[in-house]
């Protein structure tokens, strides 16, 4: 499955780091990828494994709330 968040927080090199790490580290994430110009993290995963409202979650813990 794939969901693309909007997380308006996102606006530089660090931030993006930040975001795909925390995203990666989710057991069942298969690939992130997040964007500074478009401030959105596309994710791949596995929802038997991880919902889109987990993700959602880690992003909140880390400081980049999805919209």
């Amino acid at each position: 499955m794939q969901a693309t968040l909007k997380v308006p927080r996102i606006h530089c090199d660090g931030c993006v780091h930040t975001v795909t790490t925390t995203v990666r580290k989710l057991p069942g994430v298969k690939a992130a990828q997040a964007s500074e110009v478009t401030k959105e993290v596309t994710v791949e995963f596995d929802p038997v494994q991880v919902s889109e409202q987990k993700i959602r979650a880690a992003l909140s813990l880390v400081g980049y709330p999805p919209a």
